[in-house]
């Protein structure tokens, strides 16, 4: 079974590598050999996608980097690996919940692979509050060795390290070596050489004098030169323990360091410490604060790990909590030497809004809680304790400096109190009153001692010319008016024949004439000799019944041309048309006609049958015998809408309204309807139906149908065709007779000459009325609350008829 998953997992990475290596514009890879494979060349797609075959082929992670080291990949590429599948696991391109991990052992020598989840492990559930946890929560951030830099001279070598040698100048050569058990290398035609336990650069100085003892003589006359760097990196295993979050043993690469396997445990536990964690070498002992890096950026705790180290997270010492107006509350871990300034400082520092005079603390002592009030002058100096919480308030929207002007002032707004400033000294701050300013009086709004609100006065005149002294108390508010503020807005107003109508403010000295030439002058129709002038009567004796409430004042300005009147507050001044002008008026004519359109009505009275007459007749399709007039109402429309809307009718292009929906919408909402037997009109010259027509009237003669519209509650409402001498009731079976909640005795029909004829009902009989062509049947619903209940009055009349129905039968049988 394991060489079937092993067949199967080399056919899938063998063809992956072919595809990648393809996509990446590489040379074709020979998949049987691994060793010149860059991890660099795949996208994250690609190493997602090989690594959810091989899952799904049965193999797990463990067993996944013993074949890829088996068929060649080196220790280097394998951890490039291994770091993008974890940044894969940590933005879920990978499956969800597996995170990438070598072998674990857990405590009581369990083995646990968390690719195999044959052991919980225990959720990572950051707290927020705690200063630091962030930085192992989010996903955004990858602590991973970096692989593409040149290894730190300080590198300390050991078995697995490969060392390249490369030799340039006079001579040239270069040596891939590795690092065996012993600690060695094998340099061709030199020997081994021990270079195990050295760093980098100490090795990079015994290869330069071994080679320049030996096959390389011109080394030392600088003929030639060799440099010595570091290929592919050995594994190393770390143990972690503590309070990590997943304490155990990791296989990382050399090039890890401290903050690297703290990310990969996921840092402290919420009992934790991120202050004193502890790198154990040996019988060397070494701690980091993770708080210099989170504070200052600074990198000296992130040590290099090596071989066997031990890194231990201890339990926290003092941990305190801030909360309020700070930019960062939580909680944070001191150190006994720490004080409230440093607690601040890893807050990030007060808001804005902060009040910073004082903190409160509330400290746990022996045997109860106390609150301690730290002001500003003890935060360098008081020390922290262990479960302490500091709270820092918000800084009040009060004042303790702030005065007020408002009004006639240059600039108005909140000024600085001083002790001794005055109402002059206030107002010389504003810029000085505006032209406007009221300086008789102005008004000062201020709270006394026991914030009982008071108001004062102070006249401005004595103040700025006589020097008054009127000093301000804290948080006063001057209000110096315009003098526009104690006058009535005056006005006089135009209406009638002028081109712009309006109200206009009032002036003194303002005349008839300024305010006509104002609105624009007289229009055509304006009629100069009979100008009126309404004005108010402010003395009106109102105990007679009989009282003027108006003076009227009438100017003939076609008389006198140079005449004019001043005028008062609130005049009306009204410009009347001229006697005689009369505007043209016309109707619409639309429909089955010869010729639709517009129709000037030529003398008072003009009817029906004299517009028809001009038409030059019906057309064959038209329903010459009936006539609709839609015209305008009165209510709901000024005369100037009106006449906006009938100008509109009349001067449309078109023969129809209904090409026209916008105006015919409004046309709709503000007319009404009247049917007229057009056929009576036409015969009968003085008869009722020859209407006299009006401004604006559209008159409509329809097409004929030979259809009736049944509507309502009938079971398929539709169109049927016209059948002489039959009424309301055959339509309405032609229509699928009535619905079950059909008011029947409501039933009606709508003639063409808008007539409307309704079912008529005499005990249990019912009547229903003739239907003519191109008329609507219309069934009404029933009221569904009240249609099975009879009422008393129809309980008396059904009882009523059938008392007279018995009278009836007793006589005839007499």
């Amino acid at each position: 079974m394991t060489q079937f998953l092993r067949a199967g997992f080399s056919l899938i990475f063998s063809l992956f590598l072919i595809i990648s290596a393809t996509s990446a514009q590489t040379n074709l890879l020979n998949v049987n050999d691994l060793s010149d494979i860059n991890i660099d060349n795949f996208s994250d797609e690609e190493i997602a996608s090989f690594y959810q075959k091989a899952i799904a082929g049965g193999l797990n992670e463990s067993q996944i980097f013993v074949l890829l080291q088996q068929r060649g990949l080196n220790p280097t590429e394998t951890e490039k690996l291994k770091m993008r599948i974890r940044g894969l696991a940590g933005k879920k391109n990978l499956q969800a919940g597996r995170e990438f991990r070598d072998t674990l052992t857990l405590s009581g020598g369990k083995r646990y692979d968390s690719l195999l989840g044959k052991v919980p492990m225990r959720p990572i559930i950051p707290n927020p509050l705690i200063f630091g946890s962030e930085l192992f929560a989010s996903n955004s951030l990858v602590f991973e060795p970096n692989l593409r830099i040149p290894a730190p001279p300080n590198y300390i070598l050991g078995p697995d390290d490969e060392i390249v040698i490369s030799v340039y100048g006079y001579s040239e050569k270069k040596y891939d070596l590795k690092i065996n058990e012993l600690g060695e290398i094998y340099i061709p035609n030199v020997g081994p050489l021990l270079v195990s336990g050295l760093t980098l650069e100490q090795a990079s100085e015994k290869i330069r004098n071994k080679l320049a003892a030996t096959i390389y003589t011109a080394i030392r006359s600088g003929q030639t030169k060799v440099q010595v760097t570091l290929g592919k990196i050995r594994s190393i295993r770390v143990t972690v323990i503590g309070q990590a979050t997943k304490p155990g043993t990791y296989t990382v690469s050399s090039l890890t360091t401290l903050y690297n396997i703290l990310y990969l445990c996921g840092g402290p536990t919420e009992l934790g410490s991120y202050r004193n964690i502890e790198i154990i070498r040996g019988n060397e002992k070494k701690t980091a604060d993770l708080y210099e890096f989170l504070v200052e950026g600074s990198q000296k705790g992130n040590v290099l790990l090596q071989e066997g180290d031990v890194v231990r997270i201890p339990y926290y010492e003092n941990q305190v909590s801030l909360t309020g107006n700070v930019k960062r509350p939580g909680k944070f871990e001191l150190k006994h030497n720490e004080t409230f300034n440093d607690l601040l400082k890893y807050s990030g520092g007060f808001t804005d809004s902060a009040y910073r005079g004082a903190v409160t603390v509330e400290r746990i002592t022996d045997s109860l809680r106390k609150i301690i009030d730290l002001p500003a002058s003890g935060f360098a100096t008081f020390r922290i304790k262990g479960s302490d919480k500091y709270t820092v308030t918000k800084l009040q929207d009060e004042f303790g400096n702030r005065i007020y002007v408002t009004g006639a002032v240059q600039r108005p707004g909140p000024y600085e109190w001083t002790k001794g400033i005055t109402a002059k000294d206030l107002i010389t701050k504003a810029g000085g009153l505006t032209v406007d300013a009221y300086t008789q009086k102005a008004l000062i709004y201020r709270y006394e001692e026991n914030m009982q609100p008071e108001m004062k006065s102070v006249n401005l005149d004595s103040v700025l010319r006589f020097g008054q002294k009127f000093q301000l108390q804290k948080n006063d508010s001057l209000v110096i008016n315009s003098i526009f503020f104690y006058r009535d807005k005056s006005t006089v107003s135009t209406s009638g024949e002028l081109r712009v109508p309006k109200e206009i403010l009032w002036r003194d000295h303002i005349t008839l004439k300024d305010v006509l030439f104002a609105s624009g002058g007289l229009t055509e129709a304006g009629d100069s000799s009979n100008i009126e002038i309404s004005r108010r009567i402010r003395n009106a004796n109102v105990e007679d019944p009989d009282h003027t409430e108006s003076a009227v004042i009438r100017v003939n300005l076609s008389q006198n041309p140079y005449q004019d009147v001043t005028l008062q507050p609130y005049d009306l001044v009204i410009v009347r048309k001229r006697p005689g002008y009369v505007d043209q008026r016309a109707v619409l004519v639309e429909g089955e006609i010869l010729r639709p359109g517009r129709y000037t009505l030529e003398k008072s009275g003009t009817t029906i049958r004299d517009i028809i007459m001009k038409v030059g007749g019906f057309k064959a399709s038209a329903d010459s015998a009936s006539l609709t007039i839609r015209r305008f109402t009165n209510t709901g429309l000024s005369q100037e809408e009106r006449s906006n809307i009938i100008q509109r009718i009349l001067n449309i292009n078109s023969d129809s309204l209904d090409k026209n929906p916008l105006l015919k919408k409004e046309l709709l909402k503000s007319s009404v309807i009247i049917n007229v037997n057009l056929k009576s009109a036409i015969d009968n010259p003085s008869g009722s139906d020859n209407l006299p027509l009006e401004d604006g009237d559209v008159l409509t003669v329809a097409r004929s149908s030979n259809l009736v519209s049944v509507s309502g509650e009938v079971y398929n409402p539709t169109l049927v065709a016209f059948k002489p001498n039959q009424n309301l009731k055959y339509y309405v079976q032609q229509a699928g007779n009535f619905m079950p909640g059909a008011r029947k005795s409501k039933s009606f029909v709508i003639s063409p000459n808008g007539n409307i004829k309704s079912v008529k009902q005499f005990l249990f009989f019912r009547s229903y009325p003739k239907v003519e062509q191109r008329s609507e049947v219309f069934v009404p619903q029933a009221d569904r609350s009240n249609r099975n209940r009879i009422g008393t009055t129809e309980w008396a009349v059904i009882v009523s008829a059938l008392s007279i129905v018995a009278n009836v039968i007793v006589n005839l049988t007499k």
